[in-house]
């Protein structure tokens, strides 16, 4: 897998340099709605790279001359809100009889909000969707498959490399389209870190220099104005997934099932040292406490302490977040990797966000329609500025990648990603069903732990419902 998503990186990187909380309810929590009779069939054919499936500008215009009112949902900032929108009204000059009503969300209430609709068979024509919940809407069928628009020529992935649209693949069907490449980072104030004569980390850095960075930074903490070294964004379980990989091991079984990759004692041993190491941090004041982090999740990245001035980095925020945080601040960030116990790195290129159609959907060719024009559509992108990650159509990526100044945060992101595809770990496959249920309980683990409470207690307790989850979902 990381060779094939260094190729699709590799034209980013080229040219950039020439020129998404807290634990939401399980997305299975909401019972399955009917496909809706206008879905085509399911295919199991992987989606075709043959220029051939084109469509036509009569072919596309036979679709988009119809009359069609849909509804779209996505999570973000407002930042994302406001890009989105200016890209459905080019969208919508181009196809006039088409009209397309947005509905946006926080991370924090918006799966919640899609259980909500997915149960009373009400969920918007176009979806956005995560590789952590794209699985249970799948097999809950709440999501056509798109492969028969790829066939028909409506939805054109012929610019697209594989191993970008295979991660939308589940269980044979195309169900959602991968809206750019993404990978985590730490976002660093350069100014403070130059103020408190700190070099800035390399890609490279480990745990122990990120806690040696820490402690000269508190030793500087008064003169620069900061509560804490990093704000750190939410109690994400990404780095709990990190230590599992250090020990060459999963956090959720890749074998599909309902299950933990590791036995109880390993698995017991690796999350305490982990979770007692943060604890040990947020004593320090290395990192926010507990009570400032709860206030952080959720909501959008633009309210984070290191936009406030009272920390001096942000650990945990996804690349394609990067712009919204420097444009609330002001200004630009250093972007690194964030550190590992060794140089190797764990984290993996991720697919930002899909776009998928539901199968509530009454206009699902309109609905493909403007997938594809979303996906390969560049005066739509320029508006969409490649803030949900770096476009995976090589057309708008050239065409992006030439309009970046070089010392704009675009830019600073295009390397960023370009530079990570060839050292990032491979993407583990997408987790079970069971996921926001078994999230819920790690975060409630971990808050636990941060808060004083009993490390074993806190594990027994996580593991024993854990447990009960699973065969619940199984």
């Amino acid at each position: 897998m990381k060779k094939v998503l260094t190729a699709v990186m590799a034209a980013a990187m080229v040219l950039s340099m020439a020129a998404c909380s807290s634990s939401p309810s399980s997305s299975s929590s909401a019972p399955a709605p009917a496909p809706s009779s206008t879905a085509p069939s399911s295919s199991t054919a992987p989606a075709s790279n043959n220029s051939s499936t084109a469509p036509s500008q009569a072919e596309a215009s036979s679709v988009g001359d119809v009359k069609a009112e849909m509804r779209m949902i996505w999570w973000g900032s407002q930042t994302r809100h406001d890009y989105t929108q200016a890209a459905i009204k080019v969208f919508q000059d181009k196809y006039p009889n088409i009209t397309i009503t947005p509905e946006f969300l926080s991370w924090d209430g918006y799966w919640e909000r899609c259980a909500a609709m997915g149960a009373s068979k009400n969920l918007p024509d176009l979806m956005q969707q995560d590789y952590k919940y794209i699985t249970a809407y799948a097999r809950n069928n709440q999501l056509i498959d798109l492969q028969p628009y790829v066939d028909s020529g409506i939805l054109d992935l012929s610019d697209v490399a594989e191993s970008a649209y295979a991660p939308g693949i589940v269980d044979g069907k195309l169900v959602a389209i991968n809206l750019g490449m993404n990978t985590y980072c730490v976002l660093i104030d350069k100014e403070m870190f130059e103020k408190a004569g700190i070099e800035l980390p390399k890609d490279t850095w480990t745990i122990a220099q990120y806690e040696e960075i820490c402690q000269k930074l508190l030793d500087k903490k008064d003169e620069l104005g900061i509560k804490f070294a990093d704000s750190v964004g939410g109690f994400e379980i990404e780095s709990l997934c990190y230590a599992f990989r250090e020990k060459d091991m999963f956090f959720f079984n890749q074998d599909g099932s309902e299950s933990f990759g590791w036995d109880k004692d390993t698995g017991k041993q690796i999350i305490l040292d982990h979770m007692n190491r943060e604890k040990s941090w947020q004593d320090k004041g290395f990192i926010a406490p507990s009570a400032v982090r709860t206030e952080q999740n959720g909501t959008s990245v633009e309210s984070n302490a290191l936009v406030r001035g009272e920390s001096a980095m942000f650990s945990y925020i996804w690349s394609n977040q990067a712009k919204a945080v420097t444009t609330a601040a002001g200004k630009n960030y250093y972007i690194v990797a964030y550190p590992n116990l060794t140089e190797k790195k764990m984290q993996y290129m991720k697919p930002s966000q899909f776009l998928s159609v539901t199968s509530d959907s009454k206009f699902p060719e309109q609905a493909a329609l403007f997938v594809n024009e979303f996906t390969n559509n560049i005066d739509m992108n320029m508006e969409l500025k490649a803030e949900r990650g770096v476009p995976i159509a090589g057309k708008v990526r050239e065409a992006l990648g030439a309009t970046y100044e070089a010392d704009s945060i675009d830019k600073q992101v295009f390397d960023y990603v370009g530079r990570m595809s060839d050292i990032a770990n491979n993407i583990w496959k997408p987790e079970p069903t069971s996921l926001g249920a078994i999230n819920t309980l790690r975060q409630n683990m971990l808050l636990n732990i941060l808060e004083g409470g009993n490390p074993d207690e806190a594990f027994e307790q996580f593991y024993t419902l854990a447990m009960d989850e699973f065969a619940a979902a199984g």
